[in-house]
């Protein structure tokens, strides 16, 4: 991975030297900043750090690969963004192996994947694994039940408590019953045991 680091007297004009080396635009990039205090006439300068966001992924790819093909599994993948979350789609000689028994086979790699980005940036894409469009299929499951429970606690004008969720799963809940008449949502309890109530709002 192409990292580059310039070095410039504010934030802009270092982030700026990094784009130009680097030919792209400061969507297509990963930057920090670090500060770098000089003597005691030179006053402070920045250095800005920065990569392309796609080679970030290309490496998350061949790390996934690695894993994979050590499973005795073929992969291709498929990369696509929207709303500043990258879904990369994987299409493997055993699907139903990666996916797992209620998707645990595909959440660990999730993790892995961004356990991964992480060690190289802080700051790195936000990354969805999918397989065989099963998280699209799951959020649209999920985006029915929370649909399904509002209409519930509407007509009863009684809180209901969904079971346990990941923070991605929770947000598609809140998502969804945004504009949804009568209820309010709210996430309650502790990791791994946090949760989503569903409330009636007059």
């Amino acid at each position: 991975m192409n990292v580059v680091k310039k070095q410039a007297k504010t934030k802009e004009e270092a982030l700026k030297e990094v784009l130009e080396e680097l030919q792209a635009s400061e969507e297509e990039v990963v930057s920090s900043f670090k500060e770098i205090k000089g003597g005691l006439f030179k006053g402070v300068t920045y250095e800005c750090q920065g990569f392309l966001k796609s080679d970030i992924l290309s490496d998350v790819q061949e790390y996934l690969k690695g894993i994979l093909n050590g499973m005795g599994l073929e992969v291709s993948f498929e990369v696509t963004t929207k709303d500043e979350v990258t879904t990369i789609k994987m299409y493997t000689s055993n699907n139903p192996v990666v996916i797992g028994r209620n998707g645990a086979n595909l959440e660990a790699l999730t993790t892995l994947a961004r356990q991964f980005i992480k060690n190289v940036t802080f700051n790195g894409p936000k990354i969805i694994l999918d397989v065989e469009d099963y998280k699209e299929r799951q959020i649209k499951r999920l985006e029915r039940l929370a649909k399904n429970l509002a209409r519930d606690v509407v007509r009863t004008k009684t809180d209901v408590e969904m079971d346990n969720m990941n923070s991605y799963e929770r947000r598609i809940v809140h998502n969804v019953l945004t504009d949804f008449k009568g209820v309010k949502t709210e996430s309650v309890g502790e990791e791994p045991n946090r949760h989503v109530v569903i409330k009636y709002d007059k």
